[in-house]
């Protein structure tokens, strides 16, 4: 097993197309297939099912391609961490995001620091967020961002956005109550919920929501790996599901936004913290002055972003 290999399953896994797979690693068509074939004899089971037509991840492939993009992310911090000690004197700025957060906000939060400060290089890396707080705390990270949580109040911390919790409801169910793409917790209060482990900030959210309005949530009892896995359980009927808007891929299925009795829509938020510090490093100062004073209007630039309600 090789890095190049495990590269090669991230490219397919997203192209759906060995040619495109191998142009995007800039190798030969030939030499991916060789390297996926060794690796897949290796792990012991087929990762891709192949036909004529497209190339679909197989039931192992998809419960290994998180672990798979952990070992990449985690080469890419020790490449970073190689080069911030052979070259002291470039700075680098290491985040910790949480799998839950909006993948496609990053660049926007992130270029316009980037265009003014070429001579710093931003690290990401993207972990559950007991191991992000651990590695805020013991100096290893400089920023996380992920979802709120009040609990933490050893840190500074700042707004960066919020965006809408879906309903998604479980099979061809249909929801009582149910209007204009629209439901409340008194319209689901009596659904099962599939759920992701309690890592993410996602499950958190969710069971505050129920519990801030003296709901009971009903979990069902395995867990999904993924969000994907979330929407495909909920397909087949094993339960509902609550996932934020970002993370609603399925066109084909029904997702409702949540009101509560006031009329508000139930949302997640999200935010950056870091650890207070007198003697913090100016490139950080000018980092977390960029969080506060330029990321919320490059957000609300953007404008809202397209519903995948009912």
């Amino acid at each position: 097993m090789n890095l190049s290999q495990l590269r090669f399953v991230t490219a397919l896994a997203s192209k759906r197309s060995f040619t495109a797979a191998a142009s995007e690693c800039s190798v030969t068509q030939p030499t991916l297939s060789n390297g996926l074939a060794q690796l897949e004899n290796e792990l012991g089971a087929p990762l891709f099912v192949r036909t004529t037509r497209e190339v679909d991840l197989t039931p192992f492939g998809e419960n290994l391609l998180p672990y798979i993009a952990e070992v990449l992310k985690a080469q890419s911090v020790l490449v970073g961490q190689a080069k911030a000690l052979l070259h002291p004197a470039r700075q680098i700025i290491r985040i910790g995001t949480s799998p839950v957060l909006n993948s496609s906000l990053l660049g926007p939060m992130l270029e316009p620091f980037k265009r003014t400060n070429s001579d710093i290089d931003v690290v990401l890396r993207e972990m559950n967020m007991a191991d992000l707080y651990r590695m805020l705390d013991e100096g290893l990270l400089d920023f996380v961002f992920g979802v709120a949580d009040v609990h933490k109040k050893r840190w500074e911390k700042t707004y960066l956005y919020d965006e809408p919790l879906l309903f998604i409801p479980s099979g061809a169910t249909k929801v009582p109550g149910a209007r204009s793409g629209m439901v409340s917790l008194n319209d689901i209060g009596d659904e099962i919920f599939v759920m992701v482990p309690d890592a993410c900030g996602l499950a958190r959210s969710t069971r505050a929501l129920f519990q801030s309005r003296r709901h009971k949530l009903k979990e069902y009892s395995g867990e999904a790996l993924s969000y994907q896995v979330l929407e495909d359980w909920a397909a087949l009927g094993v339960g509902a599901a609550i996932l934020p808007e970002s993370k609603v891929s399925r066109a084909d299925r029904p997702a409702y936004t949540i009101r509560h009795k006031n009329g508000k829509e139930a949302r997640i938020t999200f935010e950056a913290i870091w650890r207070p510090d007198k003697s913090r490093r100016p490139h950080l100062v000018a980092f977390d002055k960029h969080l506060r004073q330029v990321v919320p209007s490059v957000i609300k630039g953007m404008g809202p972003q397209p519903s995948k309600k009912a």
